[in-house]
């Protein structure tokens, strides 16, 4: 018994001590501020150009004023902000989040906006970071994402004032797409593999058919198929080219098919460099 008392008897010492020590060397907490002055701070530092520093008051607002007069448009803000700071991953997830918790707010078609515009930005970003190379030659997975979330936008929110930038971006994400999968077939192209390239073709005709690069797929199908020997299918898209694209840059002047040239570093195959040159 008289071991159990010394040693409680030291724990609590040892207690006290350690509140002691805390309260005289440990960090000053803050009182917290009023909600609306975490607020305007976080307007204030929007204004000024600063979102991180927006971020973190909308943040203590979140934190200390769950159930608050201001929490739902800072809540809106803070997707800005983070947006604006460059934390894409963050602003999505703060716009999903807004989304489940407010189905019925004003303000749902932005945060469906912004949450689509995150991942493009997101998307962008990261492709940019590839110096001298387009975008659309990196993954494209995210492109879609983007592409998918601001066609769920436009579904839901047709007249919202973003639409219009919606439909501009999503015209901009096709392209980059279709450019995307053209990429692909040439590098099929350069590894032998024309059975990939023409699949890769017909994607972008068959899907894309309204972009800039349905003229270059439809050539694509063309080399695709003069390399698997298959004539008759070349000849056919070779017609359709001439039909939709008479002064096409892959027609000579006597509308004869002007084939694919390989990379400098890929060896000539003997099938590659057959050409239409013979089918009129």
């Amino acid at each position: 018994m008289g071991f159990i008392k010394t040693l409680s008897r030291f724990l609590t010492i040892a207690a006290i001590y350690s509140v002691l020590t805390a309260c005289s060397s440990g960090p000053t907490i803050e009182p917290d501020l009023p909600e609306q002055e975490y607020f305007d701070k976080g307007q204030e530092a929007l204004d000024n150009s600063l979102p991180s520093t927006a971020v973190e008051h909308f943040k203590n607002l979140e934190t200390r004023y769950p159930f608050g007069d201001y929490v739902i448009r800072a809540r809106l803000d803070l997707i800005y902000a983070q947006h604006e700071a460059g934390d894409y991953i963050a602003a999505h997830a703060a716009a999903d989040r807004f989304i489940k918790n407010y189905p019925d707010n004003n303000a749902l078609d932005y945060a469906y906006y912004m949450r689509a515009l995150s991942t493009y930005r997101g998307a962008e970003t990261f492709s940019g970071r590839y110096l001298n190379q387009n975008p659309a030659e990196r993954d494209a997975s995210e492109f879609n994402k983007a592409f998918n979330e601001f066609a769920d936008f436009l579904a839901r929110f047709p007249s919202s004032e973003f639409a219009p930038d919606a439909k501009a971006r999503m015209i901009h994400l096709r392209n980059m797409v279709a450019e995307h999968e053209l990429n692909i077939a040439h590098y099929y192209f350069a590894r032998k593999a024309p059975l990939s390239a023409l699949r890769r073709g017909q994607e972008v005709v068959q899907h894309y058919p309204s972009t800039p690069s349905v003229e270059e797929a439809i050539a694509v199908t063309i080399q695709a198929y003069m390399d698997l020997e298959l004539y008759d299918n070349a000849q056919t898209n070779l017609a359709v080219l001439k039909t939709n694209f008479p002064d096409s840059q892959y027609l000579d002047q006597d509308g004869k098919f002007i084939p694919f040239e390989l990379p400098k570093e890929a060896d000539p195959d003997t099938l590659y460099w057959v050409s239409l040159g013979l089918i009129n």
